[in-house]
Protein backbone atom coordinates (compact mmCIF):
# COMPACT_ATOMS: atom_id res chain seq x y z
CA UNK A 1 0.00 0.00 0.00
CA UNK A 2 2.65 2.68 0.91
CA UNK A 3 4.47 2.15 -2.20
CA UNK A 4 0.58 2.37 -4.64
CA UNK A 5 1.05 5.78 -2.41
CA UNK A 6 3.94 7.29 -3.28
CA UNK A 7 3.71 6.09 -6.98
CA UNK A 8 0.13 8.04 -6.88
CA UNK A 9 2.18 11.06 -5.77
CA UNK A 10 4.77 10.93 -8.16
CA UNK A 11 2.15 10.77 -11.09
CA UNK A 12 0.46 13.51 -9.56
CA UNK A 13 3.80 15.34 -9.18
CA UNK A 14 4.77 14.89 -13.00
CA UNK A 15 1.28 15.98 -13.82
CA UNK A 16 1.74 19.21 -12.23
CA UNK A 17 4.75 19.88 -13.67
CA UNK A 18 3.42 19.39 -16.88
CA UNK A 19 0.91 21.82 -16.25
CA UNK A 20 3.20 23.89 -14.89
CA UNK A 21 5.30 24.47 -17.82
CA UNK A 22 2.46 24.76 -19.92
CA UNK A 23 1.37 27.54 -18.15
CA UNK A 24 5.03 29.42 -18.48
CA UNK A 25 5.34 28.17 -21.72
CA UNK A 26 1.96 30.01 -23.31
CA UNK A 27 0.99 32.51 -20.40
CA UNK A 28 -1.34 34.97 -21.76
CA UNK A 29 -0.56 38.32 -24.06
CA UNK A 30 -1.95 41.83 -23.16
CA UNK A 31 -2.08 44.77 -25.40
CA UNK A 32 -2.92 48.60 -24.47
CA UNK A 33 -1.97 51.59 -26.69
CA UNK A 34 0.27 54.42 -24.81
CA UNK A 35 -0.34 57.86 -25.06
CA UNK A 36 2.84 58.37 -22.83
CA UNK A 37 4.96 56.78 -25.86
CA UNK A 38 2.76 57.38 -28.76
CA UNK A 39 2.10 52.95 -29.73
CA UNK A 40 0.94 50.27 -28.78
CA UNK A 41 2.79 48.18 -26.28
CA UNK A 42 2.25 44.28 -25.89
CA UNK A 43 2.91 42.36 -22.42
CA UNK A 44 3.32 39.30 -21.16
CA UNK A 45 1.60 37.96 -18.30
CA UNK A 46 2.14 35.27 -15.98
CA UNK A 47 0.14 34.36 -13.27
CA UNK A 48 0.60 32.02 -10.34
CA UNK A 49 -1.26 28.88 -10.86
CA UNK A 50 -3.58 29.66 -7.96
CA UNK A 51 -4.66 32.99 -9.79
CA UNK A 52 -7.19 30.62 -11.24
CA UNK A 53 -8.95 28.70 -8.10
CA UNK A 54 -13.05 29.44 -7.69
CA UNK A 55 -13.08 27.74 -4.04
CA UNK A 56 -11.12 29.92 -1.76
CA UNK A 57 -11.40 33.40 -1.87
CA UNK A 58 -9.32 35.59 -4.67
CA UNK A 59 -6.20 36.25 -3.18
CA UNK A 60 -4.08 39.03 -4.30
CA UNK A 61 -0.01 39.26 -5.68
CA UNK A 62 2.90 41.20 -5.53
CA UNK A 63 4.44 42.27 -9.03
CA UNK A 64 7.69 41.78 -11.11
CA UNK A 65 8.18 44.11 -13.65
CA UNK A 66 10.13 42.29 -16.05
CA UNK A 67 12.48 44.44 -18.33
CA UNK A 68 13.34 42.77 -22.10
CA UNK A 69 10.62 40.97 -21.12
CA UNK A 70 10.59 38.54 -24.44
CA UNK A 71 14.06 37.12 -23.43
CA UNK A 72 13.78 36.92 -19.61
CA UNK A 73 9.96 35.47 -19.11
CA UNK A 74 10.39 31.80 -19.47
CA UNK A 75 13.62 31.45 -16.73
CA UNK A 76 12.15 34.14 -14.21
CA UNK A 77 8.95 32.57 -13.93
CA UNK A 78 10.29 29.24 -13.74
CA UNK A 79 12.47 30.04 -10.83
CA UNK A 80 9.63 32.31 -9.33
CA UNK A 81 7.38 28.69 -9.34
CA UNK A 82 10.36 26.87 -8.26
CA UNK A 83 10.61 28.92 -5.24
CA UNK A 84 6.99 29.42 -4.27
CA UNK A 85 5.64 26.09 -5.03
CA UNK A 86 8.71 23.56 -4.31
CA UNK A 87 9.16 25.52 -1.17
CA UNK A 88 5.23 25.98 -0.48
CA UNK A 89 2.98 28.43 -0.31
CA UNK A 90 4.49 29.51 2.73
CA UNK A 91 7.99 29.32 1.75
CA UNK A 92 8.30 32.31 -0.72
CA UNK A 93 5.35 34.53 -2.66
CA UNK A 94 3.28 33.68 -5.80
CA UNK A 95 4.03 36.14 -8.13
CA UNK A 96 2.58 37.68 -11.25
CA UNK A 97 5.11 38.79 -13.76
CA UNK A 98 4.86 41.80 -16.25
CA UNK A 99 7.29 40.76 -18.75
CA UNK A 100 7.84 44.07 -20.82
CA UNK A 101 8.64 43.28 -24.37
CA UNK A 102 10.96 45.84 -26.45
CA UNK A 103 9.32 47.90 -29.20
CA UNK A 104 12.51 50.73 -29.19
CA UNK A 105 15.67 49.23 -26.55
CA UNK A 106 17.99 51.82 -26.87
CA UNK A 107 15.18 55.03 -26.93
CA UNK A 108 13.23 53.09 -23.72
CA UNK A 109 16.53 51.60 -21.55
CA UNK A 110 18.48 54.97 -21.88
CA UNK A 111 18.70 57.60 -19.10
CA UNK A 112 20.29 60.38 -21.11
CA UNK A 113 20.75 60.81 -24.84
CA UNK A 114 23.75 60.97 -26.47
CA UNK A 115 25.47 61.49 -29.90
CA UNK A 116 28.92 60.03 -29.91
CA UNK A 117 29.42 56.31 -29.17
CA UNK A 118 33.09 56.11 -28.55
CA UNK A 119 33.15 52.07 -28.21
CA UNK A 120 31.34 52.44 -31.78
CA UNK A 121 28.93 49.83 -30.68
CA UNK A 122 25.93 51.91 -31.32
CA UNK A 123 24.97 53.02 -35.05
CA UNK A 124 24.09 56.21 -35.80
CA UNK A 125 20.45 55.45 -36.11
CA UNK A 126 19.65 54.00 -32.88
CA UNK A 127 22.03 56.90 -31.20
CA UNK A 128 19.31 59.21 -32.40
CA UNK A 129 16.76 58.05 -30.80
CA UNK A 130 18.96 57.18 -27.08
CA UNK A 131 17.41 58.97 -23.80
CA UNK A 132 13.79 58.37 -23.75
CA UNK A 133 14.37 56.74 -20.27
CA UNK A 134 12.38 58.96 -18.48
CA UNK A 135 9.51 58.91 -20.83
CA UNK A 136 9.46 55.22 -20.11
CA UNK A 137 9.23 54.94 -17.03
CA UNK A 138 6.53 57.60 -17.09
CA UNK A 139 4.59 55.10 -19.39
CA UNK A 140 5.15 52.66 -16.55
CA UNK A 141 4.02 54.64 -13.78
CA UNK A 142 1.14 56.21 -15.06
CA UNK A 143 -0.21 54.11 -17.66
CA UNK A 144 1.37 50.66 -17.24
CA UNK A 145 0.43 50.15 -13.34
CA UNK A 146 -3.00 51.19 -13.71
CA UNK A 147 -3.94 49.21 -16.52
CA UNK A 148 -2.39 46.14 -14.35
CA UNK A 149 -4.13 46.83 -11.20
CA UNK A 150 -7.19 47.39 -13.18
CA UNK A 151 -6.78 44.18 -15.05
CA UNK A 152 -5.39 41.97 -12.43
CA UNK A 153 -6.15 41.17 -8.53
CA UNK A 154 -2.75 42.94 -8.10
CA UNK A 155 -1.05 43.54 -4.13
CA UNK A 156 0.43 47.24 -3.42
CA UNK A 157 4.12 45.48 -3.67
CA UNK A 158 6.13 46.10 -6.98
CA UNK A 159 9.52 44.48 -7.87
CA UNK A 160 11.46 45.91 -10.75
CA UNK A 161 14.00 43.97 -12.43
CA UNK A 162 16.57 44.38 -15.17
CA UNK A 163 19.94 42.96 -17.01
CA UNK A 164 22.65 45.63 -18.64
CA UNK A 165 20.61 48.62 -19.92
CA UNK A 166 17.77 47.48 -18.70
CA UNK A 167 19.42 47.17 -15.30
CA UNK A 168 20.43 50.82 -15.98
CA UNK A 169 16.68 51.59 -15.87
CA UNK A 170 16.37 49.92 -12.98
CA UNK A 171 19.35 52.00 -11.04
CA UNK A 172 17.56 55.31 -12.94
CA UNK A 173 14.04 54.25 -11.36
CA UNK A 174 16.15 53.31 -7.82
CA UNK A 175 17.65 56.89 -7.75
CA UNK A 176 15.07 59.06 -8.64
CA UNK A 177 11.52 57.36 -8.59
CA UNK A 178 12.15 55.53 -5.58
CA UNK A 179 9.29 55.46 -4.25
CA UNK A 180 7.98 53.45 -7.62
CA UNK A 181 9.09 50.18 -6.35
CA UNK A 182 9.48 48.85 -3.58
CA UNK A 183 12.30 46.18 -4.69
CA UNK A 184 15.12 46.49 -7.33
CA UNK A 185 16.91 43.84 -8.70
CA UNK A 186 19.85 45.20 -11.80
CA UNK A 187 21.91 42.75 -12.99
CA UNK A 188 25.46 43.90 -14.95
CA UNK A 189 24.04 47.42 -15.41
CA UNK A 190 25.36 49.45 -18.02
CA UNK A 191 26.76 51.98 -15.46
CA UNK A 192 29.11 53.26 -17.99
CA UNK A 193 26.70 54.97 -20.20
CA UNK A 194 27.37 58.48 -21.12
CA UNK A 195 30.46 58.91 -19.51
CA UNK A 196 28.57 57.50 -16.51
CA UNK A 197 26.66 60.24 -16.26
CA UNK A 198 23.98 58.27 -13.97
CA UNK A 199 26.50 57.13 -11.36
CA UNK A 200 28.27 60.89 -10.96
CA UNK A 201 24.35 61.37 -9.98
CA UNK A 202 24.07 58.48 -7.98
CA UNK A 203 26.56 59.44 -5.65
CA UNK A 204 25.12 62.87 -4.25
CA UNK A 205 21.79 61.17 -4.11
CA UNK A 206 22.88 58.65 -2.36
CA UNK A 207 24.13 60.96 0.67
CA UNK A 208 21.03 62.66 0.65
CA UNK A 209 18.11 60.67 0.15
CA UNK A 210 16.31 58.18 2.00
CA UNK A 211 15.36 54.37 0.65
CA UNK A 212 13.29 53.01 3.92
CA UNK A 213 11.31 50.34 3.02
CA UNK A 214 13.21 49.90 -0.10
CA UNK A 215 15.59 46.65 -1.34
CA UNK A 216 18.56 46.92 -3.98
CA UNK A 217 20.43 43.84 -5.08
CA UNK A 218 23.29 44.33 -7.66
CA UNK A 219 24.97 41.26 -9.66
CA UNK A 220 28.47 41.87 -11.69
CA UNK A 221 29.43 39.92 -14.16
CA UNK A 222 33.41 39.01 -14.85
CA UNK A 223 33.67 40.91 -17.93
CA UNK A 224 37.46 41.56 -17.20
CA UNK A 225 40.00 41.46 -20.19
CA UNK A 226 43.01 39.64 -19.77
CA UNK A 227 46.03 40.97 -17.54
CA UNK A 228 43.11 42.60 -15.26
CA UNK A 229 41.25 41.90 -12.23
CA UNK A 230 38.66 43.53 -9.86
CA UNK A 231 40.86 45.98 -8.50
CA UNK A 232 42.90 47.63 -11.41
CA UNK A 233 39.92 48.19 -13.13
CA UNK A 234 38.93 50.47 -10.60
CA UNK A 235 41.95 52.86 -11.50
CA UNK A 236 42.91 51.67 -14.92
CA UNK A 237 39.83 51.91 -17.39
CA UNK A 238 41.46 51.31 -20.67
CA UNK A 239 38.84 49.54 -22.65
CA UNK A 240 35.07 48.86 -23.22
CA UNK A 241 35.50 45.84 -20.42
CA UNK A 242 37.23 47.59 -17.39
CA UNK A 243 34.66 50.82 -17.93
CA UNK A 244 31.32 48.97 -17.76
CA UNK A 245 33.03 46.96 -14.80
CA UNK A 246 34.46 49.74 -12.81
CA UNK A 247 31.34 51.90 -13.14
CA UNK A 248 29.49 48.80 -11.80
CA UNK A 249 31.98 48.04 -8.35
CA UNK A 250 32.28 52.08 -8.49
CA UNK A 251 28.11 52.47 -7.72
CA UNK A 252 28.41 49.09 -5.03
CA UNK A 253 31.36 51.07 -3.07
CA UNK A 254 28.86 54.42 -3.48
CA UNK A 255 25.75 52.33 -2.21
CA UNK A 256 27.62 50.91 0.97
CA UNK A 257 29.85 54.33 2.17
CA UNK A 258 26.42 55.55 1.57
CA UNK A 259 24.56 52.99 3.74
CA UNK A 260 27.40 51.05 5.26
CA UNK A 261 24.77 48.98 7.71
CA UNK A 262 22.50 48.08 4.52
CA UNK A 263 23.66 44.82 3.83
CA UNK A 264 27.35 42.93 5.20
CA UNK A 265 29.05 42.31 2.01
CA UNK A 266 29.74 40.54 0.07
CA UNK A 267 26.22 38.89 -0.31
CA UNK A 268 24.36 36.50 1.80
CA UNK A 269 20.98 36.08 -0.28
CA UNK A 270 18.83 33.38 1.84
CA UNK A 271 19.26 31.53 4.85
CA UNK A 272 16.42 29.20 3.93
CA UNK A 273 14.24 30.17 6.88
CA UNK A 274 13.52 32.93 9.10
CA UNK A 275 14.47 31.91 13.07
CA UNK A 276 10.83 30.49 14.90
CA UNK A 277 11.88 33.13 17.59
CA UNK A 278 9.48 36.08 16.43
CA UNK A 279 9.84 39.05 17.42
CA UNK A 280 7.34 42.18 17.62
CA UNK A 281 7.66 44.52 14.26
CA UNK A 282 9.72 47.82 15.26
CA UNK A 283 7.70 51.27 14.53
CA UNK A 284 8.24 52.84 10.87
CA UNK A 285 9.38 51.65 8.01
CA UNK A 286 12.03 48.69 7.63
CA UNK A 287 15.79 49.74 6.95
CA UNK A 288 17.02 50.02 3.42
CA UNK A 289 18.42 46.48 2.57
CA UNK A 290 21.62 46.39 -0.15
CA UNK A 291 23.07 43.45 -1.05
CA UNK A 292 25.29 42.60 -3.84
CA UNK A 293 27.00 39.36 -5.73
CA UNK A 294 30.52 39.72 -8.12
CA UNK A 295 30.15 36.19 -10.21
CA UNK A 296 33.52 35.59 -11.29
CA UNK A 297 31.99 32.32 -13.62
CA UNK A 298 29.65 34.41 -15.57
CA UNK A 299 29.99 36.94 -18.32
CA UNK A 300 27.86 39.78 -19.25
CA UNK A 301 25.14 37.52 -21.21
CA UNK A 302 25.56 34.54 -18.50
CA UNK A 303 24.63 36.24 -15.72
CA UNK A 304 20.85 37.05 -15.59
CA UNK A 305 19.97 33.43 -14.60
CA UNK A 306 22.19 33.23 -11.49
CA UNK A 307 21.62 36.50 -10.50
CA UNK A 308 18.13 36.74 -11.05
CA UNK A 309 17.67 34.18 -8.70
CA UNK A 310 20.00 35.65 -5.58
CA UNK A 311 18.07 38.68 -6.51
CA UNK A 312 14.47 37.62 -5.76
CA UNK A 313 15.56 35.13 -2.95
CA UNK A 314 17.15 38.38 -1.43
CA UNK A 315 14.13 40.40 -1.51
CA UNK A 316 12.17 38.11 -0.04
CA UNK A 317 14.91 36.60 2.89
CA UNK A 318 12.76 37.42 5.58
CA UNK A 319 9.43 35.20 4.78
CA UNK A 320 10.28 31.61 4.36
CA UNK A 321 9.74 30.49 8.44
CA UNK A 322 11.52 27.63 10.21
CA UNK A 323 9.05 25.72 11.30
CA UNK A 324 8.65 22.42 13.16
CA UNK A 325 6.57 20.33 11.48
CA UNK A 326 7.04 17.17 13.22
CA UNK A 327 6.25 18.78 16.55
CA UNK A 328 3.12 20.64 15.35
CA UNK A 329 0.60 18.29 15.38
CA UNK A 330 1.61 16.61 18.33
CA UNK A 331 -1.21 17.69 21.30
CA UNK A 332 1.79 19.04 23.78
CA UNK A 333 2.40 22.07 20.93
CA UNK A 334 1.79 25.44 22.72
CA UNK A 335 3.11 27.80 20.12
CA UNK A 336 -0.25 28.42 17.72
CA UNK A 337 0.49 32.15 17.33
CA UNK A 338 3.87 31.55 15.51
CA UNK A 339 1.79 31.92 12.65
CA UNK A 340 0.20 34.58 12.54
CA UNK A 341 3.13 36.47 14.51
CA UNK A 342 5.39 35.79 11.55
CA UNK A 343 3.01 37.47 9.34
CA UNK A 344 2.96 40.81 10.99
CA UNK A 345 6.69 40.65 10.50
CA UNK A 346 6.36 39.89 6.08
CA UNK A 347 3.30 42.58 6.66
CA UNK A 348 5.93 44.93 7.97
CA UNK A 349 8.66 43.97 5.27
CA UNK A 350 6.40 44.58 2.63
CA UNK A 351 3.85 47.34 3.91
CA UNK A 352 0.58 45.87 3.63
CA UNK A 353 -1.40 43.16 5.50
CA UNK A 354 -0.34 40.11 4.26
CA UNK A 355 -2.24 37.09 5.94
CA UNK A 356 -1.59 33.56 5.82
CA UNK A 357 -2.67 31.62 2.37
CA UNK A 358 -6.62 30.57 3.28
CA UNK A 359 -5.97 27.46 2.35
CA UNK A 360 -3.38 26.39 3.97
CA UNK A 361 -4.79 27.45 8.03
CA UNK A 362 -8.13 25.77 6.05
CA UNK A 363 -5.95 22.68 5.76
CA UNK A 364 -4.37 22.91 9.17
CA UNK A 365 -7.67 23.08 10.97
CA UNK A 366 -9.23 19.92 9.48
CA UNK A 367 -5.66 17.83 10.13
CA UNK A 368 -6.17 19.27 13.80
CA UNK A 369 -9.97 18.12 13.94
CA UNK A 370 -8.60 14.99 12.62
CA UNK A 371 -6.17 14.52 15.46
CA UNK A 372 -9.26 15.29 17.76
CA UNK A 373 -7.71 18.55 18.96
CA UNK A 374 -10.75 20.95 18.55
CA UNK A 375 -9.70 23.42 20.19
CA UNK A 376 -6.78 24.49 18.10
CA UNK A 377 -8.24 23.51 15.04
CA UNK A 378 -10.85 26.39 16.26
CA UNK A 379 -7.77 29.03 16.50
CA UNK A 380 -6.75 28.38 12.79
CA UNK A 381 -10.65 28.83 11.55
CA UNK A 382 -10.73 31.56 13.57
CA UNK A 383 -7.76 32.93 12.34
CA UNK A 384 -8.98 32.11 8.85
CA UNK A 385 -12.04 34.13 9.47
CA UNK A 386 -10.60 37.26 10.49
CA UNK A 387 -8.58 37.41 7.29
CA UNK A 388 -10.86 36.22 5.17
CA UNK A 389 -14.20 37.41 6.20
CA UNK A 390 -15.99 37.35 2.96
CA UNK A 391 -14.88 33.85 2.01
CA UNK A 392 -17.91 31.43 2.20
CA UNK A 393 -15.70 28.90 2.93
CA UNK A 394 -14.19 29.45 5.95
CA UNK A 395 -17.89 29.63 7.96
CA UNK A 396 -18.45 26.62 6.11
CA UNK A 397 -15.06 25.16 7.54
CA UNK A 398 -16.36 26.54 11.20
CA UNK A 399 -19.77 24.79 10.84
CA UNK A 400 -17.73 21.39 10.25
CA UNK A 401 -15.70 22.10 13.61
CA UNK A 402 -19.03 23.01 15.55
CA UNK A 403 -20.72 19.79 14.63
CA UNK A 404 -17.80 17.71 15.35
CA UNK A 405 -18.48 19.88 19.09
CA UNK A 406 -21.88 18.93 18.95
CA UNK A 407 -23.25 22.40 18.87
CA UNK A 408 -25.77 22.56 16.18
CA UNK A 409 -26.98 25.87 16.56
CA UNK A 410 -24.22 27.33 16.22
CA UNK A 411 -23.00 24.92 13.20
CA UNK A 412 -26.07 26.53 11.21
CA UNK A 413 -26.15 29.62 11.78
CA UNK A 414 -21.96 29.66 10.02
CA UNK A 415 -23.54 27.38 7.32
CA UNK A 416 -26.38 29.84 6.74
CA UNK A 417 -23.98 32.56 6.60
CA UNK A 418 -21.40 30.55 4.19
CA UNK A 419 -24.69 29.65 1.92
CA UNK A 420 -25.43 33.84 2.10
CA UNK A 421 -21.79 34.14 0.49
CA UNK A 422 -22.02 31.36 -2.09
CA UNK A 423 -24.95 29.23 -2.76
CA UNK A 424 -22.52 25.62 -2.04
CA UNK A 425 -24.41 22.62 -2.85
CA UNK A 426 -22.03 20.91 -0.33
CA UNK A 427 -22.60 23.63 2.32
CA UNK A 428 -26.29 23.06 1.66
CA UNK A 429 -26.41 19.60 2.31
CA UNK A 430 -24.53 19.64 5.14
CA UNK A 431 -27.31 22.40 6.60
CA UNK A 432 -30.18 20.41 5.28
CA UNK A 433 -29.42 17.07 7.45
CA UNK A 434 -28.99 19.67 10.36
CA UNK A 435 -32.29 20.89 10.05
CA UNK A 436 -33.76 17.60 10.20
Amino acid sequence: MKKLFYLMMLVFMLAQIQQARAQINTGRTDTFYSKTLGENRRLLIYLPSGYGDTYFYPRRYPVLYLLDGDSHLNSVSSMIQLLSERSGPMGFPELIIVAIPNTDRMRDLTPTHITNDPNHMIDSASLSHTGGGEKFLSFISNELMPHIDSAYRTAPYKIFMGHSLGGLTVINAFLHHTSLFNAYIATDPSMSWDDSKLLQQAKVILKEKKFDGRALYLGIADNLAPGTDTISIMSHRTDLFSQHMGSIFELRNSILTAWPHSEPPPFVPFTGQTPIAEKVPPAGLPPFRFAWKYYPDCDHQSLPIPAEYDGLRFVFNYYSLNFPFREFFSPGWTQDSLIAAHYRTISWYMGYKVAPPEFVINNTGYQLMGGHQLDRAAYYFHLNMDNYPNSFNVYDSMGDLLVARAEKDSAMKCYQKALQLRDNPDTRKKLKELSR
